[in-house]
C-alpha cells in the first residue's frame, strides 16, 4: 500500500510539474505573440509629416496662396491651413512677415509662371504620391 501511495504521489508531482511547464510555455508563447503583433502594428503606422516651424509655415503658405491665385488648377487646402492655425494660433493674413513673403513670392512667380506652377505642384499638392515635398497646402479646384 505504501508503494502504491508513493507512486501515486510521484505521479501527482510530475503532473503538476508538467502542467506548470505547460502554463509557463503558454505564457511565453502568448507574450511573444503579443510582442510580435504590437511591433507589426507599430511598424505599419504611417510616419507623421514633419512639424513645420512658424517661419516655414508662413513661407509655404505664401507660396501656396500665390499658386492658388496664378495657377488655375489649384486652390488652398483649407483643412490643412485651419488645422495648423488652430494648433498653433498662427494666422497668416495677420502676420506682417507673411505679407512680405507673399510679395516676394508673387514677384518670383510672375517672372516665370509656368515653372512656378510646376514647382508648386511638386512641393504643395496634396494628391502627390506618396506625399508632397513640403506640406499639403494645395488641392484641385472644385
Amino acid at each position: 500500500m505504501e508503494a502504491f501511495l508513493t507512486d501515486a504521489l510521484q505521479d501527482i508531482v510530475k503532473t503538476k510539474q508538467c502542467v506548470g511547464d505547460a502554463v509557463l510555455k503558454n505564457a511565453i508563447l502568448v507574450f511573444a505573440g503579443l510582442s510580435i503583433g504590437c511591433s507589426t502594428a507599430v511598424a505599419q503606422e504611417p510616419q507623421p509629416h514633419p512639424i513645420l516651424s512658424r517661419e516655414q509655415f508662413l513661407s509655404y503658405a505664401a507660396g501656396a496662396v500665390v499658386a492658388g491665385m496664378y495657377c488655375g488648377k489649384f486652390e488652398l487646402n483649407a483643412d490643412f491651413f485651419l488645422g495648423y492655425e488652430y494648433a498653433t494660433g498662427v494666422y497668416p493674413p495677420l502676420d506682417p512677415n507673411f505679407r512680405l513673403e507673399m510679395a516676394r513670392v508673387e514677384t518670383d512667380a510672375k517672372s516665370d509662371l509656368d515653372s512656378y506652377c510646376k514647382a508648386a505642384r511638386l512641393v504643395f499638392y496634396k494628391g502627390n504620391k506618396p506625399k508632397p515635398l513640403a506640406a499639403p497646402l494645395l488641392v484641385d479646384k472644385q
